[in-house]
């Protein structure tokens, strides 16, 4: 009788520890899929993350996302194939707050653009799970740009002497465009009485003014936060403008040039002041670019206004002077004044980074049909595609 209780006894002590070992190998394998499930659940937050980062990167419709937002690299895997630990640094921030958090970059390889964010749960120094990179490619359209279809632009004042007469580019629907003429200083201009509505100056509004080069030491940009911040602030520069043109196939070196003897499609680069003969530009493409100043001769077309298309293209880092007489048909952009001696007919538009001045009246047409597309930018981005 005793043997039999002994051998229950080891009998429930066996039943025990089998009980206890599966308890013990359940809660195991209950931490095993607890670790699982909240690596999963990291993992899963870091990815949602990534793809908060390009939505916050890509804005409100994307109308606030410029391609110069966007930096060149050689190859998209370059940053796809990067782990957390090297995307991270030099990345910008996105909207992700605590443990979580969500950087991406804006790139660009050759005429391709695209957001790249990653995700990340971080504990400390430590990364708990990072996500895959989440890629959005972006297509921008070509337009012109904006400042150089609305007529005479200047950064200072716009004085004209004599009767002068404007005329109005009209839209893609038909409307009138009122933006001709605008200086962010004073306009002294001669017109008819229905024509004063195309005028504004800095007393109604300050215009933000791109301008080509880099800004001057004395404009200081201390000041700019203020209420009531000074006119240089209005101005916008574009320090990489000329390296793009210095830089481009096939570029004319040459400081000294006549238009009829350019072919379609030609740039000329001068590294100081460029000296332009007469000549009719008519159908064709040119754009001229001189770190310094340009001083052109002549006129650039014989076309009338009606058949006009703005094919020139002009740069400036200094001034740009008209002489004599002339009738223009172009992009006119000058980091300091524009200057015109005599009657002139202008067909296209100016943009000045100090002052625009013309002596004996001008008659101006803002025409919108520019077809040189280094006058364009690219605007209106769109998201095509997700990755």
């Amino acid at each position: 009788m005793h043997q039999q209780h002994g051998a229950a006894l080891i009998i429930v002590l066996s039943l025990l520890s089998i009980t206890l070992m599966l308890g013990l190998s359940g809660y195991q394998s209950a931490l095993v899929n607890e670790r699982l499930a909240g690596n999963h659940r990291a993992a899963s937050l870091a990815q949602m993350g990534a793809e908060e980062a390009v939505s916050y990167a890509w804005g409100e419709g994307g109308e606030h996302l410029t391609a110069g937002d966007f930096v060149t690299i050689d190859a998209l895997e370059a940053v796809t194939s990067q782990g957390w630990a090297s995307f991270y640094p030099g990345s910008r921030a996105g909207p992700c707050r605590g443990n979580l958090r969500c950087p991406f970059r804006y790139v660009r390889v050759g005429g391709q653009y695209y957001i790249v964010a990653m995700g990340a749960i971080r504990e400390g120094d430590h990364t708990v799970a990072s996500s895959m990179p989440v890629v959005a490619r972006v297509e921008f359209r070509e337009i012109p740009d904006p400042a150089f279809t609305r007529g005479l632009l200047s950064a200072g004042y716009i004085t004209v002497t004599g009767n002068s007469e404007l005329t109005p580019a009209r839209r893609a629907d038909g409307s009138i465009d009122p933006n001709v003429v605008h200086a962010n200083s004073i306009v002294s201009i001669s017109v008819p009485e229905a024509q004063r509505a195309y005028i504004t100056s800095g007393a109604d509004r300050m215009v933000e003014v791109p301008l080509p080069g880099e800004r001057p030491p004395n404009e200081s940009l201390a000041d700019c936060t203020r209420g009531d911040p000074p006119p240089h602030c209005y101005k916008r520069y574009e320090p990489a403008i000329f390296d793009e043109y210095r830089n481009r196939p096939g570029v004319v070196r040459s400081c000294n040039v006549n238009l009829n003897a350019l072919a379609s499609g030609t740039t000329v680069f001068c590294e100081g002041n460029l000296s332009v003969g007469s000549g009719s530009v008519e159908g064709r493409q040119i754009t001229l670019v001189a770190t310094g100043s340009v001083s052109m001769s002549g006129s650039t077309t014989t076309s009338p206004p009606e058949r006009a298309e703005i094919g020139l293209f002009v740069v400036a880092g200094g001034n740009i002077e008209f002489s004599g007489r002339t009738d223009n048909y172009g992009v006119f952009w000058a980091g300091g004044h524009v200057r015109q001696s005599g009657t002139s007919r202008l067909y296209g538009s100016i943009v000045a980074g100090s002052f625009i001045q013309s002596s004996g009246g001008i008659v101006f047409t803002s025409i919108n049909n520019v077809t040189n597309r280094d006058a364009y930018i690219e605007a209106e981005p769109r998201i095509v595609a997700w990755q």
